[in-house]
């Protein structure tokens, strides 16, 4: 009986040190950066546009979102697309044609566009997603159900704000 309840506890605390859920990168190619929150890869044999989840940069051409964005913030369009621009020139920077990165996905794979909606990992393991976040290259848009790291992008994304104020204090 003794043995047999030694056993059941050992068996009780392998189980809690595993972990809840595996969570799966799928491996993609990349073959652009259209902007700072969405890429043209490779997955799975096919060409596919991915959308990064929990975050909208800016425009990089004119359209009705980059007039409605200066009217917000009282700058010109000419001045959204460049900052839209320097988003994804920075995101460019992380992100050659061809570059091996990993999309893990979410509850909801795809948007109403058909476009695959994921986190996208470097070759180092950093998520890209928090990384454009951190820099405050993109604002944050938490767009249920997909909300895996909500926690960690609303942390990145206060942290820019901070560091933002910051600098311009030091100015």
């Amino acid at each position: 009986m003794k043995t047999m309840v030694m056993g059941l506890l050992i068996m009780l605390f392998a189980v809690a040190e595993m972990p809840a859920k595996t969570i799966n990168k799928e491996p993609a190619r990349l073959i652009r950066v259209i902007s700072a929150d969405t890429l043209t890869i490779l997955y799975n044999g096919k060409w596919e546009e991915l959308k990064l989840i929990g975050l909208d940069a800016l425009e990089t051409a004119l359209n009705d979102k980059v007039y409605e964005e200066a009217l917000r913030d009282s700058s010109s369009p000419d001045e959204v697309i460049s900052r839209g621009m320097k988003a994804t020139e920075f995101v460019q920077r992380y992100l050659r044609y061809g570059s091996q990165i990993w999309i893990e996905f979410d509850v909801q794979k795809r948007d109403r566009f058909y476009r695959l909606l994921g986190y996208v990992y470097l070759a180092d393991g950093r998520m890209l997603n928090e990384i454009v976040l951190h820099h405050g290259l993109a604002e944050l848009f938490l767009f249920p159900p997909n909300l895996r790291y909500s926690h960690r992008f609303q942390e990145m994304t206060r942290l820019a704000r901070l560091e933002a104020l910051k600098s311009k204090t030091e100015k």
